[in-house]
């Protein structure tokens, strides 16, 4: 088995460093689903430079991968820099994060894509010239990064269908979905997995409202879907949306008819579904991946054993399992505050 814009220095203590493996994964380096349990690399030869960029750090989803990598950086003792580009709008400043990455001489850079077609030629060159790439967290299929961590959307939007269908017990149910930013690919991706799910059910998608996962954006999609409507029996979709679904279907007077699933899960989500205003979520471990992430470019850096592809195996959350879940690997401690600078 295996075995920024703002600068947040913290010292190399002030994050836990509790053992956070084995880790169940599947290792796709072959082009098929080998199951592993994940352990990070031995500690490093050398104190080498990371790089990270992000598409923001807006929700728990991309805090709890910075708390991921950032720990995980303090844990294996390399430096970290993290630039985050404001939302999945921004491609451009994107592509100018990374090429700050290079500039700054980054030994590897792991990159969490707004666009994989917009970020191809500057992973291309960064890799030509030597340095590691490692895709994190949102999909890379065709770039040739080094190494790659992210979760299967397809099979995430899959797994959300599987929870919506036991949710509505094969009752009829009308669904909007709101599968995220349009372009991105990973919502494309949740979106197909979703209707692959429900397929030959009574469960009908009344529209795809795509748009970037800032609240006031989302909100605005679930407004426009309330009025748009009638009988709507469940809003699906990214966590931000269900987040601000939860009042503007009490507003509405729906909470008793609408329900609220979301197809990956945030610290908002897991307190949706405790406190009953959210029916379900997914959840694929951010913190975890953010780690893995790390350790994948260690791993390429010190020319040792590693896989190519490794995926999180995705988890159903209802009311009847979300109180016995270790959730340590999913969401960043209590009072964590985004950094972007390990020394």
């Amino acid at each position: 088995m295996l075995g920024g814009s703002l600068v947040a220095c913290v010292a190399s203590a002030a994050v836990a460093q509790d053992a956070w493996w084995p880790f169940s994964a599947e290792d796709w380096t072959s082009g098929e689903a080998v199951s592993i349990e994940y352990s990070p690399t031995e500690a490093p030869t050398k104190k080498w430079k990371l790089c990270a960029v992000y598409p923001h750090i807006k929700d728990s989803w991309w805090i709890a991968v910075n708390y991921g990598q950032v720990s995980e950086a303090q844990r294996q003792g390399v430096e970290l820099t993290v630039f985050e580009a404001g939302g999945y709008t921004n491609l451009n400043q994107q592509i100018s994060q990374f090429n700050d990455c290079v500039a700054l001489g980054a030994d590897a850079i792991m990159v969490s894509v707004i666009s994989e077609a917009g970020l191809a030629n500057q992973i291309e060159e960064a890799t030509k010239n030597g340095t590691v790439v490692v895709g994190v967290g949102n999909p890379i299929f065709e770039a040739k990064v080094t190494s790659k961590i992210y979760t299967d959307q397809e099979l995430m939007g899959f797994t959300g269908g599987q929870l919506v269908l036991e949710l509505f017990e094969g009752n009829p149910a009308r669904v909007v979905q709101f599968p995220g930013p349009q372009g991105a690919g990973w919502a494309e991706s949740s979106a197909a997995g979703f209707r692959r799910a429900i397929e030959g059910s009574a469960v009908e998608v009344l529209e795809d409202k795509y748009g970037d996962t800032g609240k006031s954006v989302q909100l605005r999609l679930v407004e426009d879907a309330l009025q748009a409507y009638d009988d709507i029996d469940l809003l699906y979709g990214v966590a931000v949306m269900a987040e601000v679904a939860v009042t503007a279907v009490e507003e509405a007077g729906l909470a008793d008819k609408t329900k609220i699933v979301s197809w990956y899960s945030n610290q908002g989500m897991i307190d949706g579904v405790l406190n009953g205003t959210v029916a379900g979520t997914v959840t694929q471990y951010p913190v975890a991946i953010g780690r893995i992430g790390v350790d994948l470019a260690i791993r390429a850096l010190e020319g040792r054993e590693s896989a190519k592809e490794v995926h999180p195996v995705p988890l159903a959350i209802t009311t009847e399992n979300v109180g016995s879940l270790d959730l340590t690997r999913a969401f960043a401690p209590a009072g964590f505050q985004p950094t972007f600078k390990v020394d």
